[in-house]
C-alpha cells in the first residue's frame, strides 16, 4: 500500500511550518491561511487549522536502510529523541525485519524514523531529508478495532499485515511501504504509552480516501 497523502488536524499553522520546514527541512509543498503541506519523499503531509483542543496522532516515515545511525544522529542533533521500554533510543522489531525511533513534533504528535530491511532502500549520498523516503505508517485510532479492520479490508481492499497477528486492541493492515496501525482508544502509543484518542484524520492510499469518520464500525 502506498500512502499518497495524510491530512491531520493542528492548532497553530506557523509553529507546525516552522517545525516542519526548519527542523525536519521538508519542502514546503503548499500553503493557504488553514492549510500547509510538505513533501515527505513520495507522500504529502498536510495539516489544517483546527478549534478542537490539542489533537495528536502517530505517524511514521520509511528512511533509506542505510542511513538509519545518520538519520538518527540528523533528528538527534535537533530534537530529544523518546526512550523506549528498554530504556534505549531505539527500537528493533525483530518480526518486522525492522527498527526505528521516535520523538515528537511541535504539535506532540509521536513521529518515527523506520528503516525496514526488505525495502531496496539505498543511498551512497550523504544523509539529507531526501532520504526520508514516504509515509510509511498512520495510526487510526477506534472504538472498535476489529469492526474497524474488517471494514477497511472489505470496502478498501486492504490487507492484514502478515507480520503482525490482529487482536482486540490492536491490527495492522498493509504492508512494508505502507500501514494502517489501527488501535483501541485509550490504548497507549508507543512509546510513551499516551492514550489514543479519535482525531480527524484522512489517508489518501492507492487512489482511495480513508476519513476517521467513515472507518468506524
Amino acid at each position: 500500500m502506498q500512502i499518497e497523502e495524510v491530512i491531520l488536524s493542528t492548532n497553530s499553522i506557523s509553529r507546525t511550518k516552522q517545525f516542519y520546514a526548519r527542523t525536519l527541512e521538508l519542502p514546503l509543498v503548499k500553503e493557504t491561511g488553514d492549510a500547509v503541506s510538505f513533501q515527505a519523499g513520495i507522500s504529502l503531509l498536510t495539516f489544517k487549522l483546527t478549534e478542537i483542543k490539542k489533537p495528536f496522532y502517530h505517524f511514521a516515515f520509511n528512511v533509506t536502510n542505510n542511513k538509519f545511525s545518520d538519520s538518527f544522529d540528523w533528528v538527534n542533533s535537533k530534537l530529544d529523541i523518546l526512550p523506549v521500554e528498554t530504556g534505549l533510543p531505539i527500537a528493533v522489531y525483530t518480526d518486522w525485519n525492522a527498527q526505528s525511533f521516535y520523538f515528537h513534533d511541535n504539535n506532540c504528535n509521536i513521529l518515527e524514523f523506520m528503516v525496514r530491511f526488505d525495502l531496496p532502500y539505498y543511498s551512497a549520498d550523504p544523509f539529507s531529508v531526501n532520504d526520508i523516503r514516504e509515509i510509511c505508517e498512520v495510526g487510526i485510532v477506534s472504538d472498535n478495532v476489529p469492526g474497524t479492520a474488517s471494514k477497511l479490508q472489505s470496502e478498501f481492499g486492504l490487507p492484514y499485515f502478515s507480520r503482525s497477528k490482529p487482536t482486540e486492541t490492536f491490527t495492522v493492515l498493509g504492508d512494508d511501504h505502507g500501514l494502517l496501525i489501527i488501535t483501541k482508544t485509550g490504548r497507549g502509543w508507543v512509546p510513551t504509552h499516551r492514550p489514543a484518542q479519535i482525531f480527524p484524520l484522512t489517508v489518501i492510499a492507492d487512489g482511495k480516501t480513508i476519513t476517521s469518520g467513515s472507518v468506524e464500525a
